[in-house]
């Protein structure tokens, strides 16, 4: 039986050795019940009310604490509010999206502190299998918001990795080998083509579509590499897209100079000019000239797939959206040694960042194969050392 008592302020109980169940009550709701919020806390009876003077400090300050309150009230009520405030329109629209779609139906009329991982798990297990990561990711950012406004005491999803549904595919997106950017760069046509600057600093620096739609040519900084071939590094201070137009980068990480090879860079400068690198056309007798204004997000894929057309400038190359880029250059710089730590600085990452592996690499039969002969030759000087 576990040991317990009252102070003025809750009531604790040790419900097995060094850990203890506090309880506060404070108020009353909207319906009139009294306001009682619980926690769990490990450690002794001096950390149990500790624990109750914290929490009674918090439903005095917090109107919602102890609230009944349905998800639907507080994603709407609170959470999208929030959202629409202080990040980018893309970002909100993506978890109104989300939460409107396949999380309210299901969860949206239960009341948030009544919420369990169990019942997270049934609903995980109902959804589309290929985008159920999306919706959990939602689903995780709003109970963790709910916990932070002290709407719930702990979050059901906090430490938890919810079973995705069968039937989703894990396969890597195809990519570019080596042979296909060597073939890219020697074709002159694609290289005075409008997206050719866009695609150079994508697949030579690993930039995003976003941050090389959003770089202007006096962002790219020259130098002479000697041999008449030039060096540049390329400064990354924004990005573009569909939704919020211009914006600043995701985070701190972002903001970055990435340095080109001449390899890229000599080709680079010879379409180099001012203003936005990928601007949009307008027709004239001469054939199209550039606008001076920056080619908007939505004419990219369209405009990127009419480049493998017959008789196209990239016509014969595997077609492979021009997202990939950014994981084609991840994979030909792993492919070249460079360890995970660099390519993820290089690409504006967290060093520990599993997004590398998760969604850029993608390796071709030539890295494998060179990875088996390594392994071959390890095995046959093993083997020639016993003799």
């Amino acid at each position: 039986m576990g040991t317990g008592g009252r102070s003025p302020l809750g009531h604790k109980e040790e419900v097995r050795p060094g850990v203890w169940r506090v309880a506060v009550s404070c108020g009353h709701r909207a319906d009139g019940a009294q306001r009682r919020v619980w926690r769990t806390v490990r450690g002794t009876a001096r950390d149990a009310d500790l624990e109750i003077a914290r929490l009674a400090g918090e439903m005095g300050a917090e109107p919602w604490l102890g609230d009944r309150l349905t998800l639907d009230e507080y994603y709407w009520g609170r959470f999208s509010p929030e959202r629409h405030a202080t990040t980018t329109r893309a970002n909100a629209a993506s978890h109104d999206s989300n939460y409107r779609t396949h999380i309210s139906p299901d969860l949206g009329g239960l009341d948030v502190g009544s919420i369990t991982n169990t019942r997270i798990a049934r609903w995980v297990s109902s959804l589309p299998p290929q985008s159920a990561p999306n919706y959990v990711r939602t689903l995780r950012a709003v109970m963790a918001q709910a916990k932070f406004d002290h709407v719930i005491a702990e979050s059901p999803m906090e430490g938890y990795r919810f079973r995705m549904p069968r039937g989703r595919s894990t396969a890597p997106l195809p990519v570019w080998g080596a042979a296909e950017v060597v073939e890219a760069l020697s074709r002159p046509a694609f290289r005075s083509s409008q997206l050719f600057a866009l695609w150079d600093v994508m697949a030579g620096g690993g930039l995003s579509r976003s941050e090389a739609l959003a770089l202007d040519w006096e962002g790219v900084a020259w130098s002479e590499a000697g041999d008449g071939h030039w060096a540049a590094v390329v400064t990354i201070a924004g990005a573009c897209t569909m939704r919020d137009g211009m914006k600043e980068p995701k985070n701190d990480r972002r903001y970055r100079r990435v340095p080109l090879a001449p390899l890229f860079a000599d080709p680079l400068r010879e379409v180099a000019g001012s203003g936005p690198i990928c601007q949009s056309m307008r027709h004239a007798t001469a054939g199209p000239v550039p606008t001076g204004h920056r080619l908007s997000p939505g004419y990219v894929p369209k405009r990127w797939r009419a480049l493998f057309a017959p008789g196209a400038p990239l016509e014969g190359l595997p077609f492979v959206p021009l997202g990939r880029m950014r994981a084609t250059y991840a994979t030909m710089a792993q492919a070249a040694g460079l360890d995970s730590t660099i390519i993820n600085r290089i690409q504006g990452r967290s060093p520990g960042s599993q997004v590398l592996e998760g969604h850029y690499l993608n390796p071709e039969l030539g890295t494998l194969a060179r990875a088996q002969d390594a392994v071959a030759r390890g095995l046959w000087g093993g083997l020639t050392s016993n003799f």
